[in-house]
């Protein structure tokens, strides 16, 4: 599966997904005298072109595991860099892709040729968006905790899945999706049982999972439908599309932009959010 700027292909070692992103975390020692703001501006520069290439990341993993129900590790065998700049003219994005897949066999090992193409709808969702993006990481991280035997630390992913999606653009919506659970579920058209189970998995999270608690918690288990797991990630799963479907009609960040400085000028205070420290 591939992109405008990035692609997905299995390899001896894994699944490799390569992205051409800014540099923007390159030269700045050459333009500013002052070390703070040159560290601050690098460090900065390194997280927003690193947050580009996890948005990427993001698809395939989730189109892996919507295949095959396999959580791969996202930085398995380790990244490698190819910089391009005046001196080192960047080529057709074709080459680029090529040159990397020749220069780094030892790491990656040898390409599968003639390979079927896999098509996804989350080869064109727009992972760019930090509430996008953020409940993917959760889904995926639930889905290890349920592989590991930690039900309860699942549950509470799920519903920071659904947390997650709270930071989309709801002022369309009825109700307050930001803040209730059944309204978000409402306003992604999933029905009154899902809100049900999400208000239930919720519950869970705040009485028992994500705080101490005050009382029967040995008993905890006891609200634990046999298939409530099940049902849970399923909710996430149907959430995280829904949301990833209507975000088109309501977008908030350029999925992919012509201009990337433009596009993190227009997009600042959604990736600075997404990607730098709180309270800085």
């Amino acid at each position: 599966m591939s992109g405008r700027d990035w692609r997905a292909r299995p390899s001896g070692k894994g699944l490799v997904v390569s992205s051409i992103v800014p540099g923007w975390n390159f030269g700045w020692q050459g333009i500013l005298k002052d070390d703070v703001a040159c560290d601050i501006l690098s460090w900065l520069g390194h997280y927003a072109r690193q947050y580009i290439h996890r948005s990427n990341i993001a698809k395939a993993l989730m189109a892996v595991w919507e295949r095959n129900g396999l959580v791969l590790h996202p930085f398995g065998i380790g990244v490698t860099v190819q910089c391009y700049n005046d001196f080192r003219p960047k080529p057709s994005t074709r080459e680029i892709f090529a040159t990397a897949e020749r220069s780094y066999t030892e790491q990656w090992g040898l390409f599968c040729e003639g390979h079927r193409v896999y098509r996804s709808k989350w080869a064109s969702r727009n992972t760019l968006d930090p509430a996008l993006h953020q409940g993917v990481f959760h889904f995926l991280r639930a889905q290890s905790l349920v592989s590991a035997g930690f039900e309860l630390e699942a549950l509470a992913a799920y519903d920071c899945v659904l947390q997650s999606l709270q930071y989309f653009d709801w002022s369309w919506a009825p109700g307050n999706p930001k803040r209730d659970r059944r309204d978000l579920v409402r306003a992604l058209g999933l029905g009154e049982r899902a809100g049900d189970r999400a208000e239930h998995i919720y519950f869970l999270r705040n009485e028992f999972i994500a705080h101490a608690g005050g009382w029967r918690w040995w008993d905890a288990g006891e609200y634990l439908e046999p298939d409530l797991t099940t049902d849970a990630g399923r909710l996430a799963s149907r959430a995280l599309r829904k949301a990833a479907d209507i975000e088109p009609r309501h977008r908030r960040i350029d999925p992919a932009p012509a201009d990337w400085a433009l596009w993190l000028e227009d997009s600042f205070s959604h990736v600075w959010s997404a990607i730098w420290f709180r309270g800085s």
